[in-house]
């Protein structure tokens, strides 16, 4: 019996510990569904340990409290703004009223947060980015942005435009002077950007990397501007060197750079300065038609004028033969169009071989290369008559035989005749017995050079167009 009783204690105690452990059991866990579901009910609300939302720790927290830190952030937030030459400044959340706005993106991080998971913030972390959606008073905004120090006067400065320079002569050409952008702030560009960095929260902003200054409208690169380039440069490379009676003119690219007219990519050759030109060198080259200093047979030095003999450039002519050169690019060795050409190049363009005629001796010397060939008496005009052959030096305008010389109450057939000034001329004259001493005061010609048939003969054999005469007194 004893041992029955016995078993029956233990069995009794046996159940007894088996009951409080299921009773334990049952506790514990309802504390562990109770602890659960409390946190289920906390991170409805809060969000989870170790999230991050735009950079904030926002762990535990709740939606008022995050949306209060985002807005004290926002109310601290100021735009550092870096542009051109060193100039700053700033645009801060209290000059434009700027507040931070709500969509539904903070409600969408808090479904992406599921309160029944709330135990996997232990194992891991949980970043969030809402999407930048500040927002400004517009007129505040306008306002800060035109009182910025990028707008005062003496921090801008204008964009210059690509441009062709000035002929240089060191390296025979024009060249481009690069464009340069300046500082000066593109309106339009300038607000979308600062826009879109305050809206956006952005801490800095660079200007000029964000393309909020004017820019040059014509670069280096520009195609209507290289094309005009080389067309002047095409002008320039002609080189016209000119033998000018005897000086050396030459017309290359500094004196052309000077004649070209630019109007956009159209160059054209300013045709009265190239005549302006002709006519300068004409002017300090030409002879014809100037005084010139003679020295006689007898040794007397004389300031002769000059009838119609020497160098005469032909200006027009040689203005368009010049025009044309420069614009066939040529280089080339030349002399200008002359109407009219002296004996030898140079000031004394009489030369050594000439016709000397001393009117007051009524003498005439022939030199040829320097030596008197012939010499001879003559009779000039008729000085009582008013018909008196006049002094200059003249070139012989041609020469031919058997001409008849007619007047107003004469016609007289001669063998040679050589005309140099006008209707005056040397000739032989048959009809005179006696030439030289005084016999032209009152019995001269009509203003022509009488001479003896065999004196006229030997003349015409060395003389020929512009072949020099010198006539004085």
């Amino acid at each position: 019996m004893m041992t029955d009783e016995k078993e029956g204690k233990k069995k009794t105690v046996k159940k007894r510990k088996i009951r409080k452990k299921i009773l334990f059991s049952v506790i514990f866990i309802s504390l562990l569904l109770l602890a659960y579901l409390s946190s289920v009910y906390y991170f409805s609300r809060h969000y989870f340990y170790k999230t991050r939302i735009n950079g904030e720790d926002c762990s535990l927290l709740t939606d008022s409290e995050v949306r209060r830190r985002i807005n004290r952030k926002v109310s601290l937030y100021k735009l550092e703004i870096i542009g051109k030459d060193q100039v700053r400044d700033t645009i801060s959340a209290d000059d434009i009223d700027l507040k931070f706005v709500y969509d539904e993106s903070l409600a969408k991080v808090r479904e992406k947060e599921n309160p029944f998971l709330w135990f996997t913030a232990f194992f891991m972390g949980y970043d969030f980015e809402l999407p930048d959606a500040a927002d400004y008073d517009a007129v505040l905004f306008e306002e800060k942005v035109k009182s910025l120090a990028f707008y005062d006067k003496s921090n801008i400065k204008k964009a210059q435009n690509a441009y062709i320079g000035d002929y240089n002569e060191e390296t025979g050409g024009f060249t481009i002077i690069e464009e340069e952008d300046g500082s000066e702030p593109e309106d339009a560009r300038m607000t979308e950007v600062l826009s879109e960095k305050v809206k956006g929260l952005q801490e800095i902003v660079y200007l000029e990397r964000e393309g909020c200054y004017k820019q040059a409208e014509i670069t280096r690169n520009d195609s209507d501007l290289i094309k005009e380039l080389d067309i002047l440069n095409s002008y320039v490379t002609a080189k016209i060197t000119y033998d000018w009676n005897g000086s050396t003119e030459t017309v290359d690219g500094s004196v052309i750079s000077g004649w070209l007219i630019r109007n956009g990519e159209q160059v054209s050759l300013d045709t009265e300065k190239a005549a302006e030109f002709v006519a300068q060198k004409a002017k300090e080259h030409d002879t014809y038609g100037k005084d010139r200093s003679f020295t006689t047979t007898d040794g007397r030095v004389l300031e002769l004028k000059s009838g119609g003999y020497g160098w005469k450039t032909a200006r027009e002519e040689t203005t368009e033969e010049l025009l044309a050169a420069i614009r066939n690019k040529e280089t080339v060795k030349k002399e200008p169009v002359y109407s009219s050409m002296g004996a030898q190049k140079g000031k004394d363009d009489v030369g050594n071989s000439y016709v000397e005629i001393d009117l007051g001796a009524q003498h005439l010397y022939l030199y040829i290369e320097g030596e008197i060939i012939l010499e001879s008496d003559l009779v000039s005009g008729n000085v009582q008559r008013g018909w008196t052959t006049p002094p200059g030096v003249f070139g012989l305008t041609y020469k031919t035989k058997k001409a008849v010389l007619r007047g107003e109450n004469y016609e007289t057939p001669v063998d040679y005749w050589m005309p140099f000034n006008g209707n005056i001329g040397m000739h032989d004259a048959t009809w005179r017995g006696s030439f030289g001493g005084d016999i032209y005061l009152a019995n001269g010609s009509h203003g022509c050079i009488n001479l003896p048939y065999d004196a006229a003969a030997q003349i015409y054999e060395y003389v020929g167009k512009g072949f020099p005469v010198v006539c004085y007194y």
